[in-house]
C-alpha cells in the first residue's frame, strides 16, 4: 500500500489531486485547515483527513505523524495549500497580509518538506509542490503572490540534490490560470474575454505525470491547450577570472548530508 498526503486537499485543485492519486491506488490523507471539507473529500476517496495549518511547523509534523500512524508510512507528499496574497503592487504594504501569504505559500512548503523528509527517506518517496506560472514570469498585478511561488520553485530546485542523497525526489508544477474559486472575480473576467482556463483535473493530471515519472528538481509549466512540460531555465553566467578563465563553484552540502 502506498500513502499520499495532500495539503490544501479539501477543494479545488487539491480535491482533484486527491481523487487522481486515489485512482492510482494510493491511500490518501487529506490535510486542510477546513477539517469538515477535508473529511468530505477523504470519504469520497477512501482516505482519512487531518486538520492542518501549514504555516505552523507543529501541524506539519502532526499531519505526517497521522499518515504514518494511520497508514504505516508516507510515499507521496503534495504540497498544494495556497492563498492569494491580496496585496496590490501599490505603496502602503499590508504587512499582516504579506506575512500570511508567506506563511501559507512558502512556509507551508519549507515546513512540509522538513516534516516529511524522514518518512519519505524510509519509503524512497517524493514531494510535489504546487507552485504557479507566476513563479516563472512577472506577475505585475500580484507581486507578493509571485514572490512566494518563485521562492517555492527556487527551494525545490535547491533541495533536489540533498534530498536525492536521501533517496527522495522533489518537483514543482506551475499551472497557469485554473478555474477554481481561488481566482475569484478574475475567472468571470477571463470567461468574458473567452480566455481558456485550466480545469482542476488537468492540473491533477500534471501531478500524476510528475508522480509517475523519475525526474527531480524540475518545475513543470502547465497552461491551457498545452501538455505539462519541464520548464527550461537558462544557464546562469559563469564567473570569469581576469585572464578570461571561467570558474564554476562546485556544489557543497552540509556535513549531515
Amino acid at each position: 500500500m502506498t500513502v499520499a498526503l495532500v495539503t490544501g486537499g479539501a477543494g479545488g485543485i487539491g480535491a482533484a489531486v486527491c481523487a487522481r492519486l486515489a485512482a492510482l491506488g494510493h491511500t490518501v490523507v487529506v490535510a486542510d485547515l477546513d477539517l469538515e471539507a477535508a473529511e468530505r473529500v477523504a470519504k469520497e476517496v477512501g482516505g482519512t483527513a487531518v486538520r492542518t495549518d501549514v504555516s505552523d511547523p507543529a501541524d506539519n509534523h502532526a499531519m505526517v505523524a497521522h499518515a504514518v500512524a494511520a497508514h504505516g508510512g508516507l510515499d507521496v507528499l503534495v504540497l498544494g495549500a495556497g492563498i492569494q496574497s491580496d496585496v496590490p503592487p501599490d505603496p502602503g504594504l499590508d504587512v499582516a497580509r504579506y506575512r500570511r501569504a508567506l506563511g501559507v505559500n512558502l512556509d507551508g512548503v519549507v515546513f512540509g518538506v522538513d516534516a516529511a523528509t524522514p518518512a519519505l527517506r524510509d519509503s524512497g518517496g517524493q514531494v510535489v509542490v504546487n507552485a504557479s506560472l507566476a513563479a516563472l514570469g512577472p506577475e505585475l498585478a500580484n507581486p507578493v503572490y509571485a514572490l512566494t511561488k518563485a521562492a517555492a520553485v527556487a527551494y525545490v530546485r535547491a533541495m533536489s540534490t540533498p534530498l536525492a542523497r536521501a533517496g527522495v525526489r522533489i518537483n514543482a508544477i506551475c499551472p497557469g490560470f485554473t478555474d477554481t474559486p481561488f481566482l475569484g472575480i478574475t475567472a468571470r473576467l477571463m470567461r468574458k474575454q473567452k480566455f481558456p482556463l485550466l480545469s482542476p483535473d488537468e492540473v491533477a493530471l500534471a501531478v500524476e505525470t510528475v508522480v509517475t515519472g523519475d525526474g527531480t528538481g524540475e518545475a513543470w509549466a502547465l497552461v491551457a491547450g498545452r501538455p505539462a512540460a519541464p520548464y527550461r531555465f537558462p544557464d546562469v553566467p559563469t564567473t570569469m577570472l581576469p585572464d578570461g578563465t571561467e570558474v564554476v563553484l562546485k556544489p557543497f552540502l552540509s556535513a549531515k548530508q
